[in-house]
């Protein structure tokens, strides 16, 4: 067995026990990655038009952010190319 082979098994396995342990826990990863982002955007324009303050989990967010298209976020995309700050 060469010098690779010796060592790729071992990552192999850090790799997919860290994949195993993802997998297992995605929805709860999940959960916190909205939290942080919704956190974080709660001060910009868009989300206080969007009521970012009241999102406390994915329910809230999908009843107070709808599904919109390019069109629609138009106005704040040409804020942010307009320089304007903490829009999205």
């Amino acid at each position: 067995m060469g010098l690779k082979a010796a060592l790729s098994k071992p990552f192999a396995a850090f790799v997919l026990k860290g994949i195993n342990k993802w997998k297992q826990n995605a929805v709860p990863a999940q959960q916190n990655v909205l939290a942080m982002l919704v956190k974080e955007a709660k001060s910009t324009a868009f989300g206080k038009d969007h009521s970012f303050s009241q999102i406390n989990n994915y329910e809230d967010f999908k009843r107070l952010v709808p599904v919109r298209d390019y069109e629609d976020l138009r106005p704040y995309v040409d804020r942010v190319v307009a320089g304007e700050e903490d829009v999205l």
